[in-house]
């Protein structure tokens, strides 16, 4: 009895303190929210007031992070600033946030022109792309140390991107420029892609004396490539003339795919001391753009025997994807040995080698290379498990339990709250800085613990991050649903389909959104949107924002994904490409077909990249959706299967 009482007591103090502590998190969302208005407001009674009642609140880091954002755009008091931002930076070094404050701050100096305090301020380059371009000019104006565009342009032509304040280091005095000729080219080109000829003309300006004339003739090839052969007339050849020429018979290809074609005549007529590689390369531009059929018969000829010859993969695998379409297996034969050894071990590659031996009447040999593709986990893996008739057997790991200590990690704490607020991409940031560094036990671990809180998307990150395919819980875990089985309950699409398709869109991140202005989890397109509102006669739909709320996305998501099924003969092979591309396109790529293929000839065939594997995905993600659910299935129906695309 006296064990019992003991044992009441204990349950009741835990039962006290888990009330006081939910009471304490109630109270400290509730300031957090009214600090939050106040930070907007810019109202600093209110902020003083209630600022100490959070210092135990997880994302108390992030209300001063607020706070010090507010001072950095009003405050014209920089020193003072400064060391702000300092303090900050020095207390919360192992914050993700840190990185945007002193960004802000970098930015911020700039555009006052404080390019001393700058420098200062930040004596290593920062990461983000505006701060170290402002940074780079900053250093250049201060120290007169010459700005090293070997390593800028590195940056800058892999950003599909450049911001403006970018374009003031190619307007410093020519004392500080320090700039490779051959990378002028490349930023000419980039400059042209933004149209900002501003740019492309002081690049030209800034090219060395020998190159003036073929810097003046570039401003003309976008506009009129043809050019090319008065340009060629009066250009020596060099490295730049070679890359100003190609640039310009891409262009030309695009308008005129013949006279760019007579065009290389006329250019080594020119020049005959142009190297075999870059005569080879000259005609695979052009022959880049005739991988279609309406082309004439000499032409088509023509492409093909420059392919043949031509080392280029990626040129090759379009030609091939062209015989498949066409069902032209002599051309493909001949395209696949030509292929190197590498390129050939791709999976869609081994595939098509083993429906080669089939024809040829080799079937151990078709037999064995499809047995190793099973070895797999891919698409192709599952297509050789159904072309063989066998079930495919899925690996599937058990990640291990998550510690006790992860949710007393601050980190998980800070998460949890962020996620709480929706700040979905504020803690997808704190997320990759904690998975960073650990192991992949660790990370394993870290996965399941994600799912387990039903951060979906973070669970589906640490497993992409850590390449562990086969811990399939956490790779393709049962977001939503509920809410899919709510949605797709009166439908003739599966919930595992509609599930498959938003894994592959978000990857189950809530607030994804493209440039595209695809939003959510299942990447609805506003004319989508509208569409479906209008098949489902939808009165109560409240604005595009709301589909960042998970059920009002998997709702307009699933009926617009049913719409696309039926219109398409309830076929997901069509309806996963119509939702990608578009359905104008897969009618179109249908049409060129002509009912003459095979499904995953048809699938491989299609010459979109993006649309290519996102079919592939859909389809292996459903099958995994299956097997997650006990309904294992091939990973095409029969209907599928059979019928002639």
């Amino acid at each position: 009895m006296k064990n019992l009482y003991k044992y009441l007591i204990l349950v009741f103090s835990i039962s006290i303190t888990t009330i006081s502590q939910a009471d304490s998190i109630t109270e400290q969302r509730r300031n957090y929210q009214n600090i939050k208005a106040a930070c907007t407001k810019n109202n600093i009674h209110i902020i003083d007031k209630l600022l100490p009642k959070l210092k135990d609140y997880p994302l108390y880091p992030y209300i001063q992070s607020d706070i010090l954002m507010q001072k950095i755009n009003n405050d014209v008091n920089s020193l003072s600033t400064k060391i702000s931002v300092i303090k900050f930076i020095k207390k919360y070094h192992d914050i993700p946030v840190v990185n945007s404050i002193s960004n802000q701050f970098i930015n911020s100096l700039a555009q006052q022109k404080k390019w001393k305090t700058l420098i200062d301020f930040s004596p290593k380059p920062p990461s983000q792309i505006k701060a170290l371009c402002n940074w780079h000019y900053a250093k250049a104006i201060v120290k007169n140390e010459p700005i090293n565009f070997n390593i800028l342009v590195k940056i800058l032509l892999n950003r599909i991107h450049v911001p403006k304040d970018c374009n003031k280091l190619f307007f410093v005095s020519d004392k500080y420029i320090k700039i490779s000729y051959l990378n002028t080219i490349e930023l000419i080109c980039v400059a042209m892609k933004a149209h900002d000829e501003k740019l492309v003309r002081y690049l030209t300006n800034i090219l060395p004396e020998d190159y003036k004339n073929t810097g003046n003739w570039i401003i003309k090839f976008q506009e009129k490539p043809i050019s090319i052969l008065d340009f060629i007339k009066k250009a020596k050849l060099s490295p730049f003339t070679l890359q100003a020429i190609k640039y310009s018979l891409f262009h030309l290809s695009h308008k005129d795919i013949e006279l760019a074609r007579r065009s290389i005549t006329t250019i080594l007529n020119h020049y005959n001391n142009i190297s075999a590689s870059d005569i080879q390369e000259l005609k695979d531009i052009v022959a880049s753009n005739m991988i279609r059929e309406n082309i004439s018969y000499e032409q088509k000829k023509w492409r093909d025997e420059v392919i043949i010859h031509s080392k280029s993969i990626s040129l090759i695998e379009r030609r091939i994807r062209l015989s498949l379409m066409y069902n032209e297996m002599n051309k493909l034969k001949q395209l696949l040995i030509h292929l190197p050894h590498n390129a050939k071990q791709k999976e869609e590659w081994q595939y098509w080698l083993s429906s080669i031996y089939y024809l040829k009447g080799n079937k151990k040999i078709g037999d064995i290379i499809l047995r190793n593709l099973m070895k797999k986990r891919g698409f192709y893996s599952l297509v050789a498990a159904q072309k063989l008739g066998l079930n495919y057997k899925f690996k599937h790991n058990i990640s291990p339990a998550p510690d006790y200590s992860i949710s007393k990690l601050k980190e998980i704490r800070r998460i949890r709250e962020l996620i709480y607020w929706k700040y979905y991409n504020l803690a997808n940031i704190e997320w990759t800085n904690l998975i960073a560094n650990k192991s992949i036990r660790q990370k394993k671990m870290l996965a399941r613990y994600a799912n387990e809180q039903q951060w979906w998307y973070l669970s589906v990150k640490t497993i992409t991050n850590a390449k562990i395919w086969d811990n399939i819980k956490e790779r393709f875990p049962l977001a939503w649903n509920s809410i899919y089985k709510k949605y797709t309950n009166n439908k003739t699409i599966t919930k595992n389909y509609a599930m498959a398709v938003a894994r592959q869109e978000s990857a189950w991140d809530p607030q994804a959104h493209s440039l595209m202005h695809a939003m959510g989890l299942m990447q609805l397109e506003p004319t989508a949107v509208k569409q479906t509102i209008n098949v489902y006669n939808i009165k109560k739909f409240l604005g595009l924002k709301k589909l960042f709320d998970p059920e009002i996305n998997i709702w307009i998501g699933t009926g617009y994904l049913e719409y696309v099924f039926k219109h398409l003969g309830k076929n997901r092979v069509l309806t996963s490409a119509a939702y990608n591309a578009g359905i104008s396109k897969t009618k179109k790529w249908r049409k060129k077909s002509a009912g003459k293929l095979h499904v995953i000839a048809f699938i491989e065939a299609i010459p979109f990249r993006e649309t290519r594997e996102y079919v592939k995905n859909v389809l292996l993600y459903n099958a995994y959706y299956n097997y997650i659910t006990g309904k294992p299935k091939h990973i095409l129906t029969s209907s599928e299967w059979k019928y002639h695309y």
